[in-house]
């Protein structure tokens, strides 16, 4: 008998989760328009402002708490879960709304809003709380 492997990857970003009500970085009113990336997307920025880098990540982690996976996440979780193939789904998001419509097999290119690093222990742990400077 032989037996044969299918792969499929699917490279996803900020446009298929517009659809959820996320916001993308180059709409009208997008992201790039309410900041200037380079001022909470860097360490320097982080090192110099960390409170105005908090408030900005929580907006956006509030944002995702209030969103549901669209079709179009719906679909990708049911390609993986039904084509006997392996699905592999890469993102440039950093929600989870691929993890909530049922994805398995993610890989977050630019990490995750609920999920946060402890730099001192090295470990990741689920977040859906506000963060700021002082939290423990």
């Amino acid at each position: 008998m032989t037996t044969c492997y299918r792969s499929i990857v699917v490279l996803t970003g900020v446009g298929i989760s517009a659809e959820s009500g996320l916001g993308t970085f180059r709409d009208r009113d997008g992201l790039w328009t309410k900041y200037d990336l380079s001022e909470v997307a860097t360490p320097a920025e982080f090192a110099r402002n960390p409170a105005f880098v908090h408030e900005s990540y929580n907006a956006r982690r509030r944002n995702l708490l209030m969103a549901k996976p669209d079709a179009a996440h719906a679909a990708l979780a049911t390609l993986e879960k039904d084509s006997g193939a392996l699905v592999t789904v890469i993102t440039q998001n950093v929600d989870n709304l691929h993890e909530q419509a049922g994805a398995k097999n993610v890989i977050h290119m630019h990490g995750e809003l609920l999920k946060v690093r402890c730099y001192a222990a090295g470990h990741v742990s689920p977040w859906t709380e506000e963060l700021w400077v002082a939290t423990p």
